[in-house]
């Protein structure tokens, strides 16, 4: 007996009394474990597969959502305006203010906004930067409807989606060369 009072169980049978198994049968054996288990290692690589791709699909549904509520937030107006736009908002007001301001040395009668060169640049749709931003909102999976209703929302055509080689205009103004030191 050992320490723990349980008494040790010796085998009794002789090994060498005892007739080798049949190879054949030994070969079935292994065949059959190998079969059974590639076919169970099989099924559940496709199980893992399918679960994975569920929810590879909810996730682009929640950044879909995402996106389109994100959209619904930046479109309330004075919810999110930080220093740096309300310092650029201050600055195009000072611009501004010193265009229409006359200048001391010039008559009344001088006008003071000098005609600028203005052009139409025409592009397609996917390279403009207006629509860029929805494109890659449908490439990333976006919904079409979703991405058409937050164009409309921020005054877009909703049509160019269907058409991205569509051509658009955009007006592009020159100067002259009179702002180059700025």
């Amino acid at each position: 007996m050992n320490d723990y009072k349980v008494p040790i169980i010796e085998p009794t049978i002789d090994y060498t009394k005892v007739p080798p198994i049949n190879q054949k049968r030994t070969i079935a054996f292994i065949n059959h474990f190998i079969v059974h288990t590639v076919t169970f290692l099989n099924k559940f690589a496709l199980s893992c597969e399918e679960r994975l791709m569920e929810f590879e699909y909810k996730l682009q549904r929640i950044e879909a959502s995402l996106e389109i509520l994100e959209s619904w937030i930046s479109s309330v107006p004075g919810l999110e305006q930080d220093e740096s736009t309300k310092s650029v908002i201050e600055n195009n007001d000072i611009k501004q203010e010193e265009t229409t301001a006359p200048k001391i040395d010039e008559p009344d009668n001088v006008k003071q906004d000098e005609p600028k060169d203005v052009h139409i640049e025409e592009q397609p749709a996917c390279k403009d930067p207006r629509y860029e931003k929805y494109f890659k909102k449908v490439h990333f999976g976006v919904p079409k409807e979703a991405v058409k209703l937050m164009m409309q929302r921020e005054g877009l055509d909703s049509s160019i989606l269907d058409d991205p080689r569509q051509v658009v205009s955009n007006l592009k103004s020159t100067n002259n060369g009179e702002n180059k030191g700025e």
